[in-house]
């Protein structure tokens, strides 16, 4: 069993607190340097914000009175979400391979993405949930950060794909992880699999994770979550601070929206659309990531709460000044996070 352990600057915030709580700055600057990263950190957040919330206010009001119309313009935002980039092609071809394993009785029952390590023999498999705020797929960024977890966990990763909001609202998502995931378990039964998801993919992952659960079926060995958008009522308070404060491309309102978009009715505050409402007794060991300057800063914290409270095994580290997912860029943080993760994965695996 893993130590139950948190890394925290402000332990006070989930007190009282597991055994060994750890106190850990992950990336505190000072001085006139960090005045400057700071200004201009705002600067291009408040811009990235406006841009996000012109695009997806548009969105919204043409799917309130125009659907088709609505469509069209969602596909063109995604077509460019999804434009090629060779800095993050490039980071594939180092880390690793685009090859399925061999041996499958029957295909998966979606769209998929397999990666392997380049170098090295794979030991078990990684089952990834991508986010994208429910309406977008896995952009080059985020699958040029997959392909550094394969090669980091030295595991084979398996990236299903799902249908995407407004088209098909809330439970469709968790309806084709539940899915993938069973086809995972039949064709690879006595493999080792540690699921892996960022910002709103976790949410998609856990209510899945939730649903497997209660129909009595075996959970994967570790859940690792990153930047985890878990409660789509956006009831947690970084979501206005951080709004306010300019340190996410995100504002409150680009958020709400999107919720909207995912749930078209849909209770926000049922486990299936925010397992953060739902129970996580007998999961297995988790890993958070998260930023105190995100948005969904205070769902890894309110999360990590259900978890200790159910008596899991639970290891958190919390960023001080990085941004939401930040494991998709190069910066050193982004490599640190993503080493520190894939030795959870690999214990997890072994």
């Amino acid at each position: 069993m893993m130590d139950r352990s948190y890394a925290l600057d402000q332990p006070s915030a989930l007190s009282p607190p597991s055994r060994g709580v750890q106190l850990i700055d992950m990336d505190r600057l000072s001085g006139p340097l960090a005045s400057v990263r700071a200004l201009v950190r705002r600067t291009q957040m408040r811009l990235m914000q406006w841009l996000i919330d012109v695009v997806v206010r548009k969105a919204l009001r043409l799917w309130m009175r125009d659907r088709e119309a609505a469509l069209t313009y969602i596909d063109r935002w995604r077509a460019y979400h999804m434009r090629p980039d060779t800095v993050s092609e490039s980071v594939i071809e180092v880390n690793a391979v685009r090859a399925a394993p061999r041996g499958m009785l029957t295909p998966p029952p979606a769209e998929c993405q397999w990666f392997a390590p380049h170098k090295g023999e794979p030991h078990g498999f990684v089952f990834y949930v991508h986010g994208g705020s429910f309406i977008a797929d896995a952009s080059p960024k985020i699958t040029a950060m997959v392909a550094k977890f394969a090669a980091q966990s030295n595991a084979r990763v398996f990236a299903p794909s799902y249908r995407l909001a407004p088209e098909h609202p809330c439970p469709a998502a968790v309806d084709d992880i539940v899915s993938a995931f069973r086809w995972f378990r039949r064709e690879w039964p006595n493999e080792p699999v540690v699921a892996l998801a960022e910002s709103a993919g976790a949410a998609i992952l856990l209510a899945a994770l939730q649903r497997l659960r209660d129909d009595g079926e075996a959970l994967p060995q570790g859940v690792v979550l990153l930047s985890p958008w878990v409660d789509v009522s956006l009831q947690s308070w970084s979501v206005i601070a951080a709004s306010l404060a300019g340190t996410t491309p995100y504002s409150m309102e680009s958020m709400a929206m999107t919720a909207h978009l995912y749930l078209q009715g849909f209770p926000a505050t049922d486990p299936v659309a925010s397992p953060l409402y739902g129970s996580f007794a007998e999961f297995p060991p988790m890993l958070i990531h998260a930023s105190k300057c995100d948005m969904v800063y205070d769902d890894a914290v309110r999360l990590a709460d259900k978890v200790r409270d159910s008596g899991g095994d639970l290891t958190v580290r919390l960023w001080t000044a990085e941004s939401h997912a930040w494991e998709q860029t190069s910066s050193p943080r982004a490599r640190q996070s993503i080493d520190l993760a894939a030795e959870f994965i690999q214990r997890c695996l072994d």
